[in-house]
């Protein structure tokens, strides 16, 4: 188990540090705030980067810290072939969790399309959770993505509407999504503001931070 656990936090790091050296790409830095039934108010940082290599394969990674005391890593490797009616892409995902004594470790992998006007992901993962002489096996879960572009032809601004269980640093039950309404604006070409309002309806003992909530999405990207 603790060599389980060293790997994927090695695989993670790597991940985030070769986004962070990228170039021609992006970093983002972001702050969620709100409330949750549970616990009250809350904040989170978080740091992101994302890297395009020259063979059709990207590369997203981030860390984030609650202040709740819940840390989260995760990296997102793609593949991908552009056709004249959307992209196809073949994904492996690894994610990590921790609060207190208890940990949660996620391997998976999925497919996806995006389009002018849609995008789709969805795939299998397995998850082990517990503390650390009690972990629980969860062998086949599945996630999925589903977001609407509805400024896709509007230049120096996105809006997207999504529902997902696998939002950056979340990774659910199929049946506990994120509805989201997320915003960027680049009033330069290398700058660019991120705007994000979000709801969990519902969540279980799974590491998740943020179930039965509301909260907002504040950011910035700079690309380059």
């Amino acid at each position: 188990m603790f060599r389980t656990r060293v790997i994927l936090i090695t695989f993670l790091l790597i991940g985030w540090v070769t986004a962070l050296k990228a170039q021609n790409d992006q970093l983002s830095l972001g702050l969620r705030t709100g409330h949750n039934a549970v616990f009250g108010g809350f904040a989170a940082v978080s740091l992101q980067g994302h890297h395009d290599f020259s063979c059709n394969t990207f590369l997203d990674a981030g860390v984030q810290y609650n202040t709740i005391g819940r840390t989260a890593a995760e990296a997102r490797s793609a593949s991908f072939r552009d056709y004249d009616w959307g992209r196809v892409s073949a994904e492996i995902l690894l994610a990590y969790t921790g609060l207190s004594s208890v940990s949660s470790f996620a391997a998976g992998v999925g497919a996806g399309y995006k389009g002018k006007h849609i995008g789709l992901r969805a795939g299998y993962y397995y998850r082990l959770y517990g503390h650390q002489s009690d972990m629980i096996k969860e062998p086949f879960n599945i996630y999925y993505e589903l977001r609407g572009y509805l400024l896709s032809a509007v230049e120096d601004w996105d809006l997207d509407l999504v529902v997902t269980n696998n939002e950056i640093f979340e990774l659910e039950r199929h049946y506990q999504p994120s509805i989201i309404a997320e915003c960027r604006h680049y009033p330069l070409p290398e700058l660019g503001i991120i705007f994000g309002l979000g709801y969990k309806p519902s969540g279980m003992f799974n590491m998740s931070a943020d179930y039965y909530q509301t909260f907002l999405n504040l950011g910035l990207c700079y690309r380059w």
